[in-house]
């Protein structure tokens, strides 16, 4: 059995065997995402990659760093050479590699696993950091109970396993209840990394759960199936599936377009089979949470795939809540940022000293970013962000001509598309895109142009460019180009959904259509549309729009989104950790020249007290009412932007 010989080490590949043992020879990559990315990005560029193997993501036109993406099948006609297999999924590699070894290919022959990140052997760090939590936890073990605390398991290298052991720990107590795990992203239980199992035993996890159907469900979630497929032929058809009496759409939704490559074809057998894995998951879930006693679901970022559990949790009346990167209750659809619709009523209750210092710094502080300036924009997206400078060349990128121009600004399709709240558009933006393409093609008085947002991913290009092609009315241009030049070359509206630039781009005079809730929705300086028909009515129509001018209202709400209100209303990033390096997520470390690994282990014990542990475990009481008491309503004030301090 593959399972047995992933216990083999010589199977797996850090940097410099891989370098070692591959320089000047061709191979495939099975993977598409951030682990493959890496690799791709560290081995040597005299190892010749083939083709990407990818089992939802191949397809002609699609690519991965230049490269084909293919299925696996296609892979075994082109390997005419045996040339070996690099299985790049960290998530997925005990899966992938069952898959290949169908196919009668041998691991360490045939294939290899990547594993630069020591997930399927250990390092010392790893080694340490297991030690040290099992006596630190065991005193808290609860003997095999009725009542569970569910949690996500990680399976990767990162103190998210810290902040589980705490607040599972809290509340295995509270309840005298056990802890148990479930394998994110809806994997087979069978791909939990023996290294990172250890580690969660070290706090008292007792089990991942195994989340395969058996006959009497397999054969509901069949049925289901052949219910639902028979009504699926629109993006508001998929909007509407309810499952059990739970509305689940949504979810799905959000679920799919974070991690597939959206089709034209709602028919399509990748919808099918999207659909049925996406059922089968929701048949277990609903089962096990129904038929037993589960107290608490502490889920990751509860907004993805993690939304299923937490939508049958909460049907049920089980207290849920987010840990990863934040910590926040959770609710039926929840999303991140329910707070915007309320900030014209929270810039009122500031004091008039609040107010005037509110609007002298937001006036300082959006010029900053119109020159460049990178204060206020999210980790993520500083590296890549454009405003004032860009292409240098003065190359003309919009026509020199008479017609309005429209810029469409996509978002990054591995965001949360609801983030806000609901949209004007079904799935969250690749209907409201087609919707443009079909507007771009009814406007020949227009002219359209599409920019790429600065910190695109590679699936973003395949879904673009696939746009592109079917409405070629749609231009696109560089994502460097800054928006100043746009507006000199005579651009006048900007398209986005929820955008950052409702907050940018109304300063120097291009006029923002959002198409949903948007954190500007209280305020009068961006279009706001509440329907289809109000929407299309104001693109069809843009030569008879007035001007907005609220720079009153922009002004505010830049002073409350980044001056005022507390968006780290739970201290999560103090609560857990000192250095600062320990709470940040894989894009913020990359912004530090870091990425996710075992070292992070090393720092932790250094830092930690008794003391320290203890103050925890005292605040988490505290904290979890915090967050049941949390309201979208109220504004949740810095600290450090307290009245003494403004002059």
């Amino acid at each position: 059995m593959v399972e047995s010989k992933m216990q083999n080490e010589e199977i797996f590949l850090d940097l410099d065997k891989c370098n070692l043992y591959f320089a000047k020879k061709h191979i495939f990559v099975f993977g598409t995402g951030v682990d493959a990315e890496q690799f791709v990005k560290k081995v040597s560029s005299d190892i010749y990659i083939i083709a990407h193997i990818d089992n939802n993501r191949s397809g002609k036109g699609h690519y991965f760093y230049g490269k084909n993406i293919i299925g696996l099948e296609e892979c075994l006609e082109q390997r005419d050479n045996k040339q070996p297999i690099i299985v790049c999924s960290y998530r997925y590699a005990k899966e992938i590699s069952n898959q290949l070894a169908k196919f009668k290919l041998m691991p360490g022959i045939d294939f290899f696993v990547w594993d630069d990140m020591f997930l399927f052997h250990y390092d010392m760090n790893t080694k340490n950091y297991i030690y040290f939590l099992s006596n630190i936890w065991k005193k808290y073990d609860k003997e095999s109970c009725k009542n569970k605390i569910l949690i996500p398991f990680d399976n990767r290298h990162d103190l998210m396993s810290t902040i589980y052991a705490y607040c599972s720990n809290f509340f295995a107590e509270k309840f005298d209840a056990e802890i148990v795990a479930y394998f994110r992203k809806g994997s087979d239980c069978s791909n939990v990394s023996e290294v990172i199992e250890s580690i969660y035993k070290a706090f008292n996890v007792k089990a991942v759960v195994n989340t395969k159907l058996n006959k009497e469900q397999q054969c509901e979630a069949e049925k289901i199936l052949v219910v639902l497929w028979e009504g699926l032929y629109t993006w508001e058809d998929w909007k509407k599936i309810t499952i059990y009496g739970i509305h689940f759409g949504t979810t799905i939704m959000r679920d799919f377009l974070r991690e597939y490559i959206p089709d034209f074809d709602l028919r399509s057998r990748k919808m099918y089979h999207f659909l049925k894995k996406t059922i089968q998951t929701i048949v277990f879930w609903y089962h096990y949470i129904f038929e037993n006693d589960v107290k608490i679901v502490l889920l990751a970022d509860g907004v993805t795939w993690d939304g299923y559990i937490r939508d049958i949790a909460i049907t049920k009346g089980i207290p849920t809540y987010a840990l990863c990167y934040k910590m926040a209750k959770m609710t039926l659809d929840y999303c991140d940022r329910p707070s915007y619709p309320y900030f014209k009523e929270m810039w009122k209750q500031l004091t008039r000293e609040e107010q005037e210092y509110g609007i002298k710094w937001a006036k300082e502080h959006i010029k900053r970013r119109l020159c460049g300036g990178t204060e206020e924009v999210s980790y993520a997206d500083k590296k890549n962000f454009v405003f004032a400078e860009g292409i240098k060349e003065n190359i003309r990128v919009l026509n020199d001509n008479d017609k309005i121009k429209i810029i469409i600004c996509p978002h990054v399709f591995e965001e949360d598309g609801y983030w806000c709240g609901e949209h004007i558009f079904d799935d969250n933006q690749f209907a409201w895109l087609c919707h443009l393409g079909e507007l771009s093609e009814k406007t020949p008085e227009y002219d359209w142009y599409l920019k790429m947002h600065p910190s695109a991913k590679r699936r973003d290009i395949i879904i673009i460019d696939m746009l592109l092609e079917k409405f070629s009315p749609i231009n696109k241009i560089p994502s460097n180009i800054s928006p100043i030049q746009l507006k000199e070359e005579g651009a006048e509206f900007a398209l986005t959904i929820y955008g950052s630039i409702g907050h940018e781009y109304p300063e120097i005079g291009i006029q923002v259509i959002n198409a949903g809730i948007n954190p500007h929705c209280a305020f009068d300086f961006t279009w706001n549309p509440k329907t289809k028909e109000e929407y299309d009515n104001l693109i069809l129509n843009l030569g008879n729009l007035g001007k907005k001018r609220d720079e009153e209202g922009l002004y505010q709400f830049y002073s409350l989104n980044y001056l005022y209100y507390n968006w780290d209303y739970i201290p999560y990033r103090t609560l857990f950790f000192e250095n600062p390096l320990l709470s940040m997520d894989m894009l913020e470390l990359q912004v530090n020249g870091k990425e996710l690994g075992s070292w992070k282990y090393k720092i932790y014990i250094e830092e930690w007290t008794e003391e320290r542990h203890e103050r925890i475990l005292f605040k988490l009481d505290k904290i979890f009412k915090k967050m049941d008491g949390w309201s979208p309503k109220i504004l949740y004030r810095r600290k450090e932007r307290a009245i003494e301090q403004i002059e």
